[in-house]
């Protein structure tokens, strides 16, 4: 079986001139079938109605035809002849043009290999009599495969005998081709024209398009040095804008990137280089105070070290967890909390810890809900000197949590920026956690943000309620 593949044109040219040439052809094809079925059918009829006009006015005038119709255009095929019948059936001919009618009778003038000639064609028009009295009967038949349209009606005998007479005016069905062929002569000429112009227009159309592709290019090879430049107000220099707008935000993540992974080297060079500077010195017999005291000190900078490893795991396949692996169940938010802060009082009991919550639902996994909200208080609890406040309660069709410490303020540079994934400020105190935190929110429809008190910090966090 043979498979027929899609065309793909490459050029633009090619493209634009297909398109248009379909359409001509379209256009071409609905005219060509009007012409055929409505066009020929009311001609035909039109021919008809001049061939009776010509009938009733060469019968009135006793047989002689008047000029008026001889310059008639449809009419110049036309002919008239008499049919005598004797009573003994014998059939005579009288045909005007033998008998030297009127100048400027039309002659049928049929091809010679045509098979058809005046007198056979007289001889079949006759066999249509089938009546004494006729009253202008028409007919369209087809004598040798060419159509003619033929009037008979009985007319006074004019050879005195008791026999019948019959005047028939007959012409062949001429069809008249120069519209369609006009037609297709200027489609053929917007054909070949409309490749001239489909040039035009792609190349007027491609050398913008050509630009936005070397800047697309550029953008790859992260060259964000100078935004394109295209002035059009249309379609295309709405991609352009857009494309501008792109390498903005690119431009944005790959130096947050790169901030973000010196923040990183950093923080994982220190632990290590604090593990292998006191393991040389337990090797070498130098350490501070005590061998178990500095192992000590290796095991604790292996945890914070383990530590930062996971939560950048974890952060790194957040999104696929998030929306592959995610159960979601009604959760009463209130207890989740009371079981991590019972975990994070006895990590500072210097802390106090105020509480005012109510039994809130929220919908999401209780695992990541409960990661997003120890980050936060984990961070609060860094920070706070003395208290942490939680609330939690119902307002406007939403749960809102907030989380409180009477830490310090966060500068107003940075409190947009700490959610952000690759974020640190020059401090390095903030870390991944936030991030993770946002994510995990965002991903159950949920807000959250941070807000400076005159003392302390706020993390406010609004969830659709359950």
């Amino acid at each position: 079986m043979i498979k027929l593949k899609k065309v793909k044109f490459k050029s633009l040219t090619m493209r634009i001139w297909v398109t248009f040439t379909a359409i001509i052809l379209i256009i071409i094809l609905s005219i060509s079938i009007i012409y055929l079925v409505v066009f020929r059918s009311t001609n035909e009829k039109y021919n008809l109605q001049l061939l009776k006009a010509s009938h009733d006015t060469f019968k009135e005038n006793n047989f002689n035809q008047l000029k008026g119709f001889d310059d008639v255009r449809n009419l110049h095929g036309s002919s008239h002849f008499i049919v005598n019948i004797n009573s003994s059936n014998i059939i005579n001919i009288q045909d005007f043009n033998k008998r030297g009618g009127p100048p400027g009778q039309p002659n049928m003038g049929f091809p010679p290999n045509s098979g058809i000639t005046q007198d056979a064609l007289q001889k079949w028009m006759v066999g249509f009599i089938e009546n004494n009295n006729i009253s202008e009967n028409e007919f369209k038949e087809s004598y040798h495969g060419r159509k003619f349209l033929f009037i008979i009606s009985s007319v006074n005998n004019i050879d005195g005998t008791n026999g019948k007479s019959y005047l028939i005016s007959y012409m062949p069905a001429m069809e008249d081709n120069t519209l369609l062929y006009m037609v297709i002569g200027i489609g053929i000429m917007f054909i070949v024209f409309g490749f001239i112009a489909a040039k035009l227009v792609a190349s007027h159309i491609a050398k913008p398009l050509k630009v936005l592709e070397d800047y697309t290019v550029r953008i790859a090879h992260k060259d964000w040095k100078e935004p394109i430049q295209i002035k059009n107000e249309d379609e295309i220099g709405r991609l352009a804008n857009s494309m501008n707008l792109m390498r903005t935000e690119l431009k944005r993540a790959d130096e947050e990137e790169k901030m973000f992974l010196q923040s990183i080297s950093h923080d994982l060079k220190t632990p290590v280089m604090v593990i292998m500077s006191h393991a040389e010195a337990i090797i070498d017999g130098i350490y501070i105070d005590s061998i178990e005291k500095t192992a000590g000190i290796i095991r604790d900078e292996a945890v914070n070290l383990e530590k930062k490893i996971k939560q950048l795991l974890y952060l790194n396949t957040l999104d696929y967890v998030l929306e592959n692996n995610s159960q979601v169940s009604k959760i009463n938010l209130r207890q989740l909390l009371l079981y991590i802060i019972n975990r994070f009082e006895v990590v500072n009991s210097k802390i106090y810890w105020d509480l005012d919550m109510e039994d809130c639902f929220i919908m999401g996994n209780s695992d990541k809900i409960q990661v997003s909200v120890e980050n936060i208080l984990e961070n609060s609890l860094r920070y706070a000197k003395e208290k942490i406040s939680v609330i939690l309660k119902e307002e406007n069709s939403s749960v809102v949590l907030e989380m409180y410490n009477d830490g310090p303020n966060i500068e107003e540079k940075h409190i947009n920026h700490i959610f952000d994934n690759h974020y640190k400020d020059k401090t390095g105190n903030f870390g991944l956690g936030l991030a993770i935190s946002k994510k995990i929110i965002d991903f159950y429809n949920g807000e959250i943000e941070a807000v400076n008190r005159d003392r302390g910090v706020s993390f406010i966090i609004k969830a659709p309620i359950a």
